[in-house]
């Protein structure tokens, strides 16, 4: 048979079956209805109620007042506006709530609207899988009436998917939705851009929500979840602390203030002792030196414990470097430090505290020395974007073995003065600071400790 004779056109029995086939396969419901919108044809694709039972019936006989309402108004409005007429809509059903996309159109003889034919696509499957979901859910149209409400959401509020589907969103709630969520809201409508972020709503509801929101055509989609127990444990946390934090102060500044006392009398003792004695009195002076600056490494590590990693700023790295090189070779005049090169001028990512990563390099160059005298040597290199400061010494090295467990806490040499700590400090911040520090090999005597900062370009308020 040649197709080229085959009439494939557009019959009135191949439309019939068509519109038949689309209706099945498309999980459709249709109708064609008079202008009292009594249907005259229905394709019901549920099983209830059954054809048999729909003809000749309006909605309203067949369903509840809400649940036949929109689809009377689709096919009410088409009729009087002589036009087609799209609507989307939700109503709830005792087993759950059902969600349409309907259009109706006139239907003429000659001029006269005789009736209206009448679809819906019941887009209920993708609702349901929202109210699988364990977050609460609603979606809203463009008009801010809610489509859709799930379980999660009745149980959060108190207030029922029958209760609120269909009613405008603002209205509802009121002044009980925070102005600063609903600004983000109609940001979202607006721009079509999705947000995240946490929200507190205060009373009557008073909880903490995690929310994802989302835009398109049809309306808002917002998704939440209760993340009161975690906000209520971080607040907690916060607190502890704070207390912590002003307790350390208060015992710092008490302790020091103590100490000095004993360095005072330490001094006037001085001329009053015989040699023997001086000896115990240097061992006093000594102790309570190196208890003064316990309290100076507490106050530093409290800094790096209590503060926020978003506080890091930009920092001139020549003056910091010159300053603690000053403040070694004056508080140890029997130490050589040299620089070799000049310090670059450039800035790095830090914050207040990394005069404290230096200081403790170059005491602990000082302190763990076992030579007459200690010889620290100062280098610098630099590329594009990082700058990398070496602290040598000449002092006994470190252990094989020993590079990786170096920086841990309470970890100093034999016979050192320092506090155990320092280094563990040392790493903290430049870690913090999203860099790096470790031991190299300094090919000879002694040890290398090379620190890693990340280099920022100088701004007219930098020094």
């Amino acid at each position: 048979m040649d197709n080229d004779d085959t009439d494939l056109g557009l019959t009135p029995d191949r439309a019939e079956r068509l519109v038949s086939l689309a209706l099945e396969t498309g999980g459709m419901n249709a109708a064609l209805v008079d202008t009292e919108l009594r249907p005259t044809w229905v394709h019901n694709d549920g099983p209830d109620p059954p054809d048999s039972e729909i003809s000749d019936r309006t909605d309203t006989e067949l369903f509840s007042g809400d649940a036949a309402a929109p689809a009377m108004e689709v096919k009410r409005r088409a009729i009087e506006t002589r036009s087609r007429v799209t609507e989307t809509f939700t109503f709830v059903k005792p087993w759950g709530q059902h969600r349409y996309r309907a259009g109706a159109e006139p239907i003429y003889d000659d001029d006269e609207v005789v009736g209206a034919m009448f679809a819906a696509t019941d887009l209920s499957d993708v609702y349901r899988l929202l109210e699988r979901t364990t977050d609460a859910v609603y979606t809203v149209d463009t008009d801010w009436e809610v489509t859709f409400w799930n379980d999660r959401m009745a149980e959060r509020t108190g207030v029922d998917a029958a209760d609120i589907v269909g009613e405008n969103l603002w209205e509802t709630f009121g002044d009980s939705v925070p102005e600063e969520l609903e600004e983000r809201y109609r940001t979202v409508m607006a721009t079509g851009e999705p947000a995240a972020f946490e929200q507190y709503v205060p009373e009557p509801f008073d909880y903490w929500v995690e929310i994802r929101a989302f835009a398109d055509d049809n309306g808002l989609s917002v998704y939440s979840r209760d993340v009161t127990e975690r906000k209520e444990h971080e607040q907690r946390l916060e607190t502890q602390r704070d207390t912590l934090d002003v307790l350390n102060q208060v015992l710092r500044h008490d302790i020091r203030n103590d100490l000095q006392l004993v360095l005072g009398y330490t001094d006037i003792l001085a001329d009053h002792v015989d040699e023997e004695a001086a000896g115990y009195l240097g061992t006093i002076r000594s102790s309570a030196e190196h208890a003064v600056e316990l309290t100076t490494t507490a106050r530093e590590i409290s800094a790096v414990l209590f503060s926020d990693a978003e506080e890091l700023n930009r920092v001139g790295l020549r003056p910091v470097l010159q300053r603690e090189i000053e403040g070694i070779r004056n508080a140890y005049p029997e130490a050589v430090v040299d620089v070799e090169g000049p310090i670059p001028d450039c800035v790095v990512v830090a914050d207040e505290m990394l005069d404290s990563v230096f200081r403790n390099l170059l005491k602990n160059a000082v302190q763990h020395n076992d030579k007459p005298v200690p010889r620290i040597t100062v280098s610098t290199t630099e590329t594009a974007d990082e700058i990398v400061v070496r602290i040598s010494d000449n002092g006994p090295g470190i252990p094989e073995g020993a590079a990786e467990t170096v920086f841990g806490k309470g970890e100093k040499g034999l016979e050192s003065e320092g506090t155990g700590i320092g280094l563990f400090l040392v790493q903290a911040l430049v870690e913090g600071y999203d860099g790096d520090v470790a031991v190299e090999d300094p090919g000879s005597e002694g040890a290398t400790f090379a620190v890693t900062l990340t280099k920022v370009e100088r701004s007219e308020t930098d020094e």
